[in-house]
């Protein structure tokens, strides 16, 4: 019971604040315009702080990603993984290109630090939200470094802008890259720096959702709901992705219940986030990935307890075996 209540909490604080931004806008109180000035305000400053803060902080040491590092990589092969699914996915649905590029963040970017993490603390303490952080570290690392790249490549190929050559990379990119390899050569913040970056950053979450909300006035959910690929996709994400994930890593015992609980709970979250941001910057299918999103967050107050219950069930009766 506790486990659930902390669940549907951890979902409820981040519903009031995509309530307010909504809120906020449908009533007039602040223009929808402002959405872009929120959207540079998290991708340019809280995003790269905040993850700067997470990386080089005195507690997570190189030693704990090395000895981890099974757990590590996991998070990196499996988000490769399914950016590949995300390919699959929208090759064999045929979805048109601005939708394309948001399936593959959908489908492999999952919210692990805002919404997974303090379920993992909640329900398994220190240990579980350490095994939550080192494998989202591993995760992070391809989405965004990879996943970004190729989406704001696609972007660039929609719209027909030829002047940029290249990768793309964006701050978050840069900063990822930058912080990982000082942590690796030993580089910690000190605290007087680490902790007013972290609680600066600490913030995205809450104004990201502050801008979902935004960018949901005006949007006709009725045609989401319409739409035959939220019928597909939605069951996938919220039911398929962490009930194959959960019960694979446990017939592999490479991991301890624990840790498949925790990547159970992270791929059961929603989608990442921080990423909504991206879609309308780049020009892609934005009001799909909102929507999704913010219809995943309502459905994780069942979804999560619900498959995290299931993956326990099975490795439990494996343990036994």
């Amino acid at each position: 019971m506790n486990e659930i209540l902390t669940i549907i909490q951890c979902v409820a604080v981040l519903g009031m604040f995509m309530a307010a931004g909504f809120i906020s806008v449908k009533t007039g109180y602040i223009s929808k315009d402002a959405s872009a000035a929120v959207s540079k305000i998290v991708t340019r400053l809280m995003f790269p702080a905040w993850l700067a803060s997470k990386l080089l902080s005195q507690n997570i040491t190189k030693q704990q990603i090395i000895d981890q590092l099974p757990l590590f990589a996991a998070g990196a092969l499996i988000t490769l993984a399914l950016l590949g699914a995300g390919f699959l996915f929208a090759k064999i649905t045929k979805a048109e290109a601005a939708r394309k590029y948001v399936l593959l963040s959908l489908c492999s970017a999952p919210n692990a630090i805002f919404l997974a993490m303090p379920i993992c603390q909640g329900i398994f303490g220190d240990e579980g939200s350490l095994a939550c952080t080192i494998f989202a570290l591993g995760s992070d690392m391809i989405s965004w470094t990879l996943t970004i790249s190729i989406m704001a490549a696609g972007g660039e190929k929609i719209s027909g802008d030829k002047q940029k050559k290249g990768i793309h990379v964006n701050p978050v990119t840069v900063v990822f890259i930058i912080s990982f390899i000082l942590k690796m050569f030993g580089f910690n913040f000190p605290t007087f720096i680490q902790e007013p970056l972290y609680k600066f950053g600490s913030a995205l979450s809450y104004l990201a959702m502050i801008y979902l909300g935004m960018m949901l006035v005006g949007v006709d959910l009725k045609s989401i709901f319409k739409d035959k690929m939220t019928y597909i996709f939605i069951p996938l994400k919220c039911f398929a992705i962490p009930f194959v994930l959960g019960v694979g890593l446990a017939l592999t015992g490479l991991f301890s219940p624990m840790a498949v609980g925790a990547i159970t709970i992270v791929f059961a979250a929603s989608p990442m986030i921080s990423m909504t941001v991206f879609y309308k910057e780049y020009g892609l299918d934005y009001v799909f990935g909102n929507a999704v999103t913010f219809v995943c967050i309502l459905l994780n107050i069942l979804t999560i307890p619900a498959m995290y219950w299931v993956v326990s069930t099975v490795t439990k009766v494996l343990e036994l075996a």
